[in-house]
């Protein structure tokens, strides 16, 4: 649970800090906020993300999995790459934020979403009250919300050229 719990208030106090000290032009207008807490939301989620995927993957795997009341398996392995692939894709935004964003968000909505959905399963089905277990379901459910909010607020603020609404021209 502290896991959980730290990553959340790493990325909202990192995204809080950023929004203080932005010396941008266009610091603390409202596309600029919405931006930073979005890129800390995916790029800072992406990190933990990552962090998340080695802990499956690591030496400690097996208290890893026992925290979430699992036992040590290959699905373990899998779950570790696809946290792992999530966060690159996220932190990928740094560089990449028109181009992947959206991309970024999705994948983490929907990885994250189906862990959660999993851990309420767990929780109901069998019982599970692992601390990582039903830890994890505010931050898989709230993480994505947050995200996608943000996404759609940042693209409402983009500016209208380049956009299309109608799709692409074709030729007479």
């Amino acid at each position: 649970m502290a896991y959980f719990t730290f990553t959340m208030a790493a990325i909202v106090v990192g995204a809080l800090v950023h929004t203080l000290v932005d010396h941008s032009p266009q610091r603390r207008t409202r596309p600029r906020v919405i931006e930073l807490w979005l890129l800390w939301f995916v790029v800072g989620g992406g990190v933990w993300s990552i962090f998340g995927g080695l802990s499956h993957l690591g030496p400690n795997s097996g208290e890893v999995a026992a925290s979430v009341g699992y036992a040590r398996s290959f699905f373990q392995w899998r779950v570790g790459w696809a946290d792992i692939a999530v966060g690159v894709l996220g932190v990928g935004c740094v560089r990449k934020r028109d181009s992947w964003l959206t991309a970024a968000v999705v994948a983490l909505t929907v990885v994250y979403w189906g862990d959660a959905v999993g851990h309420v399963m767990q929780l109901i089905a069998h019982d599970n009250t692992a601390t990582a277990n039903v830890g994890a379901i505010p931050v898989d459910v709230l993480q994505p919300l947050v995200a996608v909010v943000l996404l759609v607020e940042y693209r409402r603020h983009q500016p209208a050229a380049g956009r299309t609404t109608t799709g692409p021209k074709v030729a007479d």
